[in-house]
């Protein structure tokens, strides 16, 4: 609980105990109407501290978003490094098989052009030097075997074509697997490019709103200060009305504990750091862990000198003990001591709840001597 908060309670605790006391109607309409602007201001506060606390939220989401993307990021560029690397590599590939298939290109060009010569001077020679060569024989076994010898060249001459002709086809596969191939990885790339631009923007985006949020946490904060400083000067206005009322009934001087049954104090006396305003902050009391509905008893005899809700502290009952004392119990569920009421030392007035400014069920007591607080396990 914010120490600035609490000390409006410092008015409310040194001028409302004296509510009993006759009231000329002028001052008493005066202090009414400082109450309400008083009121007014605890509501103000305790919208801005939500502001505060929504704004804190959002910052852990877009960090934790940032976060992400900053992950998400660094893994396509590392898979954009690997694409980058396989390219790399199949364009050296392409490169060797289109040179292969350059010369191989060449080679048949070449073999081919000898067979087509070849060719040609037996059709334009025509079978007159078929014929020639035959009858150039000495014999019959000797005409047979140039007859053969003749055969065997021109299929093997046509062998080698139809050889190289099945190469080249080989080749200009091969070469449009690699392309395919270089395709399919390029548009891979080009993927990887635009989810990394994506992310990118994102990034650049969420570092927008980050900065946005951090402004708006500033000027909430500024405000904040702003609205706990006229609540200072509200208090002091309302104390000055108040020191003209008669002393309240006096307690007994000794307190007891406030939630009976319920021992376990989950956040003593002092100065904490505040988890939403992340900012070291004055506790003024303690927080006595128990659940909704439980008891909650006057400390001492007394007069009640405020009931309702005020700010962060939600639904509030603040008794004066007479004698500069005074305690305050925040956070309640239901409200069942009356404004003004005389009450007793362990009576019931109100029961513990999670009003105002609050994670979870808990009574938020304070001890005040003179409108200052002081640590309650002192007089408990």
């Amino acid at each position: 609980m914010q120490g600035k908060l609490l000390k409006i309670l410092v008015s409310l605790l040194l001028g409302a105990a004296l509510a009993l006391g006759s009231l000329l109607p002028g001052w008493a309409s005066e202090l009414e109407d400082r109450k309400r602007e008083l009121n007014e201001v605890n509501r103000m506060i305790e919208v801005r501290k939500q502001q505060i606390q929504e704004n804190k939220r959002r910052q852990r989401n877009v960090l934790e978003e940032l976060d992400r993307l900053d992950r998400d990021i660094d893994r396509v560029e590392q898979e954009l490094q690997a694409l980058n690397g396989q390219i790399a590599a199949l364009e050296r590939a392409i490169d060797a098989a289109r040179q292969e298939l350059q010369k191989a290109e060449k080679d048949l060009e070449e073999r081919t052009a000898i067979l087509h010569q070849r060719l040609r001077d037996i059709y334009t020679e025509g079978q007159v030097s078929y014929l020639e060569v035959l009858l150039q024989a000495t014999s019959l076994g000797d005409f047979l075997t140039r007859f053969d010898l003749m055969q065997r060249i021109a299929e093997q001459d046509i062998k080698l074509m139809k050889e190289l002709a099945a190469e080249r086809d080989r080749i200009e596969q091969r070469k449009k697997d690699l392309e395919a191939r270089q395709e399919r990885l390029t548009l891979l790339r080009e993927q990887t490019r635009v989810k990394q631009s994506y992310l990118t923007a994102r990034s650049e985006e969420k570092k927008g709103v980050l900065k946005q949020l951090e402004s708006e946490r500033e000027a909430y904060e500024r405000a904040l200060d702003e609205l706990e400083a006229t609540s200072r000067r509200l208090a002091q206005i309302i104390q000055q009305l108040q020191a003209k009322k008669p002393s309240p009934r006096r307690g007994t001087g000794r307190f007891i504990w406030p939630v009976p049954g319920y021992s376990t104090v989950t956040s003593g006396y002092g100065m904490r750091f505040h988890p939403i305003l992340h900012q070291s902050r004055m506790h003024t009391g303690i927080d006595i862990a128990a659940p909704t509905g439980a008891a909650v008893v006057a400390s001492d005899d007394g007069t009640v000198i405020y009931t309702g809700w005020l700010g962060g502290y939600g639904q509030v009952v603040v008794i004066d003990h007479g004698g500069g004392y005074s305690t305050l119990y925040a956070h309640l569920s239901r409200i069942v001591a009356g404004n003004g009421s005389q009450v007793r030392q362990g009576e019931t007035i109100g029961y513990v709840g999670s009003t105002g400014w609050s994670t979870g069920p808990h009574l938020h007591f304070e001890v005040r001597v003179n409108g200052e607080p002081q640590n309650p396990s002192g007089y408990l």
